[in-house]
């Protein structure tokens, strides 16, 4: 068999600037195009811009992004697919999950940041806003959620994220521990950042603050442990068998009293005992004797007592730095910025207020629609029985007027005959 030559290759080599060893070409989604979009060119790591279209394939210079990045958010909201993911619901409807509650999510937040955590990022604020909006994005296209909703989607996702990766990074500096997903040369640059002067007072000011406490009061404690304030508050509405979440002064206890039923912060006592007095007067002035109609006042009262508990209660647990104090997470439930988280929770308490007081005025009007259709079926029992009394007081009475005629035309009939010998003997 005769070897080929040289001449006999018929491909034609490849100019050297054609060479693109760290590239494919790829051509771009049908459906992405068809939408508008356009991939924007990226660089490969020899330094050249790419063609449109193409996408580098080393991960020598960084890591791919996300794809989820080329579209809008709104083009990801308005997906047909996001319909058939996990269904997030601030009140869980219908087995829907929340932040907090349920571990999954709590864990798939955890999961997309540590995953793209490319950078020497010591907190929330370090993290560059593309990266931000990257975890974001994945998030919405993992979850479902309606559109009034998702100011609150959005302020819990932030807030959650912000507190795990916070949590995670302070707890890896102080084993000093490398996180798995951080790169060698990243942590080196953190842990030279840790070592300066001015990062060393400011930790040494952070663990003052967290170990202090207010003038004539030891420092803040509870006894919940590890355990998300939130998904404390659903167990107990849950094992209570309640339609709406626990008041406050409620939740208060179960997370800052022993199990002899002591409480472990002086602070969540005295708020809760100071609260629960002002109620309990509030009350009692609305049943004083001086009141028009003492039985409408107290059955007012006795549904709304929760909410006059979780009114006072905000009054006195606000602290300087906006927050509410003795409640943990169950704060940011209705948290939309630029509202404080007071406000916040007042304002959605006045909305549960008004829709009690509207259940209840619904619950008052159904009861006396049913006694009304007590009261017309009485009504028509009665009609129907003198109805029945009547007819048979008229059938007696024709009777008795028939027998009555009866004997007056016998009568008649009688009289002509007595007297017609009388007429016949007259000569």
């Amino acid at each position: 068999m005769a070897q080929s030559g040289p001449s006999d290759n018929r491909r034609r080599p490849r100019p050297p600037e054609l060479n693109l060893p760290d590239m494919q070409q790829r051509r771009i989604p049908t459906s992405v195009a068809s939408a508008g979009f356009v991939m924007p060119p990226t660089s490969g790591s020899s330094g050249h811009s790419m063609p449109p279209g193409a996408v580098g394939s080393s991960t020598r210079d960084r890591p791919p992004i996300n794809n989820y990045n080329h579209l809008t958010e709104q083009a990801l909201l308005r997906s047909a697919a996001r319909e058939h993911q996990p269904h997030l619901h601030p009140k869980k409807a219908n087995g829907a999950l929340w932040f907090g509650v349920d571990p999954s999510v709590h864990k798939f937040i955890r999961t997309t940041w540590q995953a793209y955590y490319w950078g020497p990022w010591s907190s929330w604020k370090f993290v560059p806003e593309e990266r931000r909006t990257s975890w974001w994005h994945t998030f919405i296209q993992n979850y479902y959620w309606e559109e009034k909703h998702h100011d609150e989607v959005y302020n819990r996702w932030k807030i959650h994220t912000q507190h795990t990766v916070c949590q995670k990074i302070s707890r890896k500096k102080r084993d000093n521990e490398k996180p798995k997903y951080i790169s060698e040369e990243d942590w080196s640059i953190l842990l030279a950042n840790w070592a300066t002067q001015k990062a060393k007072d400011k930790s040494t000011k952070a663990a003052k603050s967290r170990t202090s406490a207010p003038p004539g009061k030891k420092m803040s404690k509870h006894s919940a442990g590890p355990n998300n304030f939130a998904k404390l508050e659903y167990d107990m509405m849950v094992e209570g068998g309640l339609d709406e979440s626990p008041s406050f002064i409620d939740l208060v206890r179960k997370t800052h009293t022993r199990k002899d039923g002591s409480f472990i912060d002086e602070r969540a006592e005295a708020l809760v005992l100071e609260v629960e007095d002002v109620v309990d007067s509030m009350i009692l002035d609305e049943d004083s004797p001086n009141d028009v109609s003492p039985t409408a006042s107290t059955a007012t009262t006795a549904p709304s007592s929760r909410f006059l508990l979780d009114q006072e209660f905000l009054k006195l647990a606000k602290t300087s730095k906006g927050r509410v104090y003795g409640i943990g997470s169950v704060q940011f439930r209705d948290y939309e910025p630029p509202q404080s988280v007071p406000a916040s929770l007042k304002r959605s308490l006045d909305i549960d207020l008004r829709v009690s007081g509207i259940e209840t005025n619904a619950e008052h009007v159904q009861t006396a629609v049913e006694l009304l259709k007590t009261d017309m079926t009485t009504l028509k029992g009665d009609f129907l029985a003198f109805k029945t009394e009547f007819q048979q007081e008229m059938a007696a009475t024709r009777s008795s007027l028939n027998v009555i005629l009866q004997a007056l035309g016998a009568l008649g009939a009688v009289s002509p005959q007595v007297n017609q010998p009388d007429n016949a003997s007259t000569p």
